[in-house]
């Protein structure tokens, strides 16, 4: 990332509104004594944030992914492509069904260099109807392929009043070989209340993280929706932790 664009993505969040474009769940992006509470019988600190996937659905991977979000309690976010969900509808309807969270991930995934802001919006509307048709449900929430807006395309989705989520933490898991990596990952990983981590279920490595994540010795994480952190503010340091797994 340049450091222009690293600039943006650190200055606006401080200044627009959170229902507009969120990057991080936490107001100070730091872990608090009342944010964080331990397990009491593990002894495992446990700490909020928001595991977020994009690409899918995939017809072999997501329902492995639901297998696991399921087994450990954990609730996402699935930023699905349009026309991957055209193909597999009942993913999707799994995916609301069990309680996890619809975001737009546009039609085609297309390259954003090479999209129009007329189709990028464009995109955006297929989408939503398709999305609409399937579950009966609208979704405000937005993330643009690669995390990549020009002024035109985010002045769009702003006039539609939409919410534009990126992420602060990404291990690159669509560059991984095998589940060795991101068990390196995981390990050196250190969550902060808040994180939003970026994940794909078109590759199996998401999978491998929601385990590891879920059953680390010292801190576990506990994943709710993006909605949660945008909407229960008060939340954020009063909500008591779900009991551990």
């Amino acid at each position: 990332m340049n450091i222009i664009r690293q600039f943006v993505k650190n200055t606006i969040p401080a200044v627009i509104p959170r229902k507009l474009y969120i990057v991080h769940g936490a107001g100070d992006h730091r872990d608090s004594s009342t944010a964080s509470k331990y397990c009491h019988t593990e002894q495992r600190q446990l700490i909020h944030i928001a595991l977020t996937f994009d690409d899918g659905p995939h017809p072999e991977y997501t329902p492995q992914l639901l297998d696991a979000l399921q087994r450990y309690q954990q609730h996402a976010t699935f930023f699905v492509i349009g026309e991957k969900a055209r193909l597999y509808p009942q993913l999707v309807e799994r995916i609301v069904r069990e309680g996890h969270e619809l975001g737009n991930h546009t039609l085609t995934h297309s390259e954003p260099a090479l999209t129009s802001t007329h189709d990028f919006l464009a995109e955006i509307q297929q989408t939503d109807q398709i999305l609409e048709q399937i579950t009966g449900r609208k979704t405000n929430l937005v993330r643009p392929p690669k995390g990549k807006l020009n002024f035109g395309k985010l002045l769009g989705l702003w006039r539609q009043r939409r919410t534009v989520v990126l992420w602060d933490t990404d291990p690159r898991d669509y560059l991984m070989h095998d589940n060795s990596e991101m068990t390196d990952w995981c390990q050196n990983y250190q969550p902060a209340r808040g994180n939003f981590c970026l994940l794909h279920d078109n590759h199996p490595y998401a999978i491998e993280a929601v385990r590891l994540l879920s059953e680390a010795l010292h801190t576990r994480i506990q994943s709710h929706p993006v909605s949660y952190w945008i909407d229960n503010k008060t939340q954020h340091s009063t909500r008591t932790p779900q009991a551990c797994a």
